[in-house]
């Protein structure tokens, strides 16, 4: 039986990408003057009048992404045999030097034949590669997420601007290698030796993509919209309705502890939704 052997490892170290904006606040807020109406239908085709809504605020932050590429390979030998079929009139066979006698099938075929049992051992080589994306929930998701386009020669520079509260987790941990590990590293079984196995990350990154939160208020009955834009393409890629809540004075009470991802009805804007976890510039609009 082969004996537990530890794997070899090559881990490239994680690299840190901001992919750059295509969109600037100007034609956000021209996508969000044209669609701001649409999302306060009544009865499905009257509208409201476009003074009634207000585009309230815009908002940038980064919706990070972890890719990782890597490949498992092992060069190993197991014990190999092979069943083949001779003449009925063979006696024996002289094979590598050693004689072998073949075995008569004549009580189970009903035309009588020989078979000769080979046996050895084998030297194999397996391979699988593998390439993965997660989002910040390390759910796998697929490459249309990443489009291939410029990034920031100093994203360091940008990610300093970001207040610690909103540094995502997904930084202080490399969980991107023990899931392509626990993906494409499968030992063969019955092995007799192991010559050389190899677990290699040959790339892995942390990717921050930009994103656009855009508040969108109806004055007359205090609902809200918030649309998420894509920085790279522009396209729109959810929107999530809620009702404002009264803005009443609380008494402030200093037991009470709020999710730095939150703002109040007093905040005058929408709840961030809790994928938009990095948010390092804010502009707001009349």
């Amino acid at each position: 039986m082969l004996k537990s052997v530890s794997i070899t490892e090559n881990v490239a170290e994680r690299k840190i990408i901001v992919y750059k904006s295509r969109i600037d606040y100007k034609a956000v807020r021209t996508i969000a003057e044209k669609m701001k109406t649409q999302f306060f239908h009544k009865l499905f085709f009257m509208k409201p009048k476009p003074e009634e809504v207000q585009v309230t605020s815009i908002d940038k932050y980064f919706e990070p992404y972890i890719i990782v590429d890597g490949e498992y390979t092992i060069d190993y030998s197991k014990n190999w045999s092979h069943t083949i079929q001779v003449e009925y009139a063979m006696q024996d066979l002289t094979f590598v030097g050693t004689k072998i006698k073949p075995v008569s099938l004549k009580d189970h075929l009903k035309t009588p034949c020989k078979i000769v049992k080979l046996n050895g051992v084998g030297r194999y080589k397996f391979e699988a590669k593998a390439r993965l994306i997660f989002n910040e929930q390390w759910r796998e998701v697929g490459l249309e997420q990443l489009p291939f386009v410029p990034f920031e020669e100093q994203p360091e520079t940008i990610l300093n601007k970001l207040d610690e509260q909103f540094v995502n987790k997904i930084l202080t941990t490399e969980k991107e290698v023990e899931l392509l590990k626990s993906k494409i590293v499968r030992r063969p079984t019955k092995i007799l030796t192991i010559h050389n196995e190899l677990f290699t990350v040959f790339d892995r990154a942390i990717i921050y993509k930009p994103m656009y939160n855009v508040t969108i208020k109806n004055t007359k009955t205090k609902k809200v919209v918030t649309l998420l834009i894509d920085a790279i393409t522009g396209k729109t890629t959810s929107v999530i309705k809620q009702k404002i809540a009264l803005e009443t004075k609380k008494p402030f009470n200093k037991s009470t502890k709020t999710s730095p991802f939150t703002k109040t009805a007093t905040d005058k804007v929408s709840n961030i939704p809790k994928k938009t976890q990095t948010k390092p510039e804010s502009k707001q609009t009349q």
